[in-house]
């Protein structure tokens, strides 16, 4: 069957990418095709498509890290699904350069796909696994957020940092969402942020300390980075947890010893891959989402959708920082 793809050839700005048409080969041993109806767009891919993310594209190159569809066909030894099947992939584990998700057929092996929850639309259903496997995986298979926690959520207006804000409510713990943008402080206290601290106010330890009672943060799950590292390390409680997932500020981090030492502080790295390499545990996280986006505690926060061939435009919209949840792309 013949596919349209966004590919790019060169790496550089959202210029480079572009449609391309070829024949999608049937699936192989253990495979399976999908319709793509949605797929997510995450600040992975435009890191991808200028060379500054973890792997290099193998140019030429497709795009896209999640995808969701429906099933179109499959080959002889798929046993988990069957033509019509509603799908997503687990995030960023297809090969991008080969099967970018921002296509209308991806193939790739049936382990990479989990059924979409029942609640799930097909034009949203490529832009739920990231976000919420991303943010469970840290608040609910690092650590354990609960009851009387206090759970710092920085650069919260991102789609991982609203999935985390609702984990952190499904679980009865505080979520304190951090931002830079005064004009999203109403709109995060909509979403379920008990808190909102503007970071560019100059209070932010004050406001944690006022908020905790004097305690200190259980967790800070930050993809943020950079300066202020020390401040979030000094929020932190008594062997609190402070994650980092990302590089967003790129300057330089300063790790200081006295509260890392003298508080017992656990700082760590983290991916969602951290949870993806667990079959057992990521089950459980695909298990929990589901009943959390069926049952309503769950709701998934679409920004603006854009259509294949505005590919480009999507991710300008993203580097422009002024969006608030998920963007997806309907192929």
């Amino acid at each position: 069957m013949k596919n349209q793809a966004i590919m790019f050839d060169r790496l550089g700005g959202p210029e480079v990418l572009h449609v391309a048409e070829f024949d999608e080969p049937e699936p192989g041993p253990g495979e399976v095709c999908i319709r793509c109806t949605s797929a997510g767009l995450n600040r992975a891919e435009l890191l991808f498509r200028e060379g500054h993310y973890l792997r290099m594209p193998d140019l030429p190159s497709r795009s896209g890290k999640e995808a969701g569809g429906i099933v179109e066909a499959i080959c002889p030894g798929v046993t988990r699904f069957k033509p019509g099947d509603r799908v997503g992939s687990l995030p960023g584990m297809l090969d991008e350069s080969r099967q970018g998700a921002v296509a209308r057929y991806v193939t790739a092996p049936e382990r990479l796909f989990v059924h979409t929850p029942s609640s799930v639309s097909d034009a949203d259903a490529g832009g739920i696994w990231m976000q919420y496997l991303t943010a469970w995986g840290a608040l609910q298979f690092v650590n354990k957020c609960g009851e009387g926690q206090n759970v710092v959520i920085c650069a919260a207006s991102s789609s991982v940092g609203i999935a985390a804000i609702q984990i952190a409510n499904m679980f009865g713990a505080t979520a304190i969402a951090t931002t830079t943008s005064a004009a999203k402080v109403e709109p995060l206290r909509a979403l379920g942020a008990s808190h909102v601290i503007d970071v560019t106010d100059g209070d932010y330890l004050p406001r944690i300390r006022e908020i905790s009672s004097g305690r200190g943060a259980d967790i800070v799950f930050d993809p943020v980075g950079g300066p202020m590292l020390s401040e979030h390390l000094e929020a932190c409680r008594p062997e609190g947890w402070y994650f980092l997932y990302g590089l967003l500020d790129t300057r330089a981090m300063t790790l200081p010893a006295g509260p890392l030492i003298g508080k017992n502080l656990h700082v760590r790295g983290y991916t969602v891959f951290t949870l993806l390499q667990h079959d057992q545990a990521t089950a459980a996280a695909v298990h929990g989402i589901s009943e959390g986006l069926d049952s309503g505690k769950l709701g998934l926060h679409v920004d603006r959708y854009f259509p294949l061939e505005e590919t480009a435009a999507a991710h300008r919209y993203m580097a422009a920082n002024a969006h608030l949840g998920k963007i997806i792309i309907n192929p």
